[in-house]
């Protein structure tokens, strides 16, 4: 498929998500004064946003690094915590207003760090101790509910991602604390991050679902291999690989489709290192590489051509 028709692709794709109707595209369409002026100063408002936010933290971050040492348990949490909470409802602020809505990402970003931070500091100062784990969920809990309940109510993306950020730590401690095994724990936690990416791959928040289909699959992989390495069920992983591949094709996922691959050419490596490294089959084993190297590309560019680009 052409890139123009990839482009109409994503062009419904975003009309449908976003509830844009065809009255509106031919609207602005036949405007092209707007589309010549406003996507110079889009992306300059963005630029000196995101630029703006980076000074905003970085002055921030060298004012608390450079007395630290002076400031007293309340100061520690007020710094950090403080701020933290103060550039959240600066960002629900910009949220309501159409001229600084631009603000309003780099804001929350700075209320991601700053706020688990605070928290973190505040329980070291103020705690008597205890398991570690507590606190993080602690943590985690609170980032959790503040960033899902803002995101349903705002549907901002960088909403989503922190909350399942967040959410991630939570259950990862949580697991942790009903002692579960890790790689159980990493098993229910990839294909959890996996189901989510495909849900947020369907909405308006696609454009964070490679990064969360990127991380699922490969907490999933390294839980899988380290509960199979040196067991009779090691080929299990090798099945697995494959499952991604083909998973990849049915959820038109690229990131999917590079994970897999990259796995499945790895164990090939390690299996044939483990197995043949010290005998005379080596060379020949290296070839196999080569051969499989080849042949998993090849195959990789066909499944992309004819499963996920001509879909996607």
């Amino acid at each position: 498929m052409s890139l123009k028709e990839d482009a109409l692709q994503d062009i419904v794709s975003l009309a449908k998500h976003n509830h844009i109707t065809l009255e509106e595209i031919a609207q602005a369409l036949a405007m092209p004064q707007m589309q010549a002026s406003k996507p110079s100063s889009g992306v300059l408002s963005k630029l000196f946003g995101y630029i703006g936010g980076i000074f905003v933290f970085a002055g921030i971050g060298v004012f608390i690094s450079m007395y630290w040492d002076d400031f007293g348990s309340a100061a520690r949490v007020i710094v950090t915590l403080g701020v933290g909470l103060v550039a959240f409802i600066m960002g629900l602020v910009c949220l309501d207003d159409k001229r600084y809505e631009k603000a309003a990402t780099p804001l929350f970003l700075m209320a991601t760090l700053l706020q688990p931070t605070g928290i973190i500091v505040m329980l070291q100062e103020y705690s008597s101790g205890g398991d570690a784990r507590h606190g993080l969920a602690f943590m985690a809990a609170y980032m959790l509910i503040q960033q899902g309940m803002t995101f349903w109510g705002k549907r901002r993306t960088v909403l989503a991602f922190s909350a399942i950020l967040f959410g991630c730590i939570f259950f990862a401690n949580l697991f942790d604390l009903w002692d579960w095994d890790e790689e159980f724990i990493g098993i229910v936690i990839g294909t959890s991050l996996i189901c989510i990416a495909y849900g947020l791959q369907q909405s308006r928040h696609l454009a964070i679902a490679p990064f969360w289909y990127f991380v699922g699959a490969c907490i999933l992989l390294w839980a899988v291999f380290d509960a199979v390495r040196n067991t009779p069920l090691e080929l299990v992983y090798l099945g697995l690989s494959a499952s991604i591949i083909f998973l990849s094709t049915y959820v038109r996922s690229r990131t999917l489709l590079l994970v897999g691959t990259l796995s499945m050419l790895l164990y090939i490596g390690y299996f044939t290192a483990k197995h043949f490294a010290n005998t005379l089959g080596w060379p020949l084993a290296l070839v196999v590489i080569g051969v499989a190297l080849i042949a998993m590309s090849s195959l990789a560019v066909r499944l992309n051509n004819k499963y996920i680009k001509s879909n996607g």
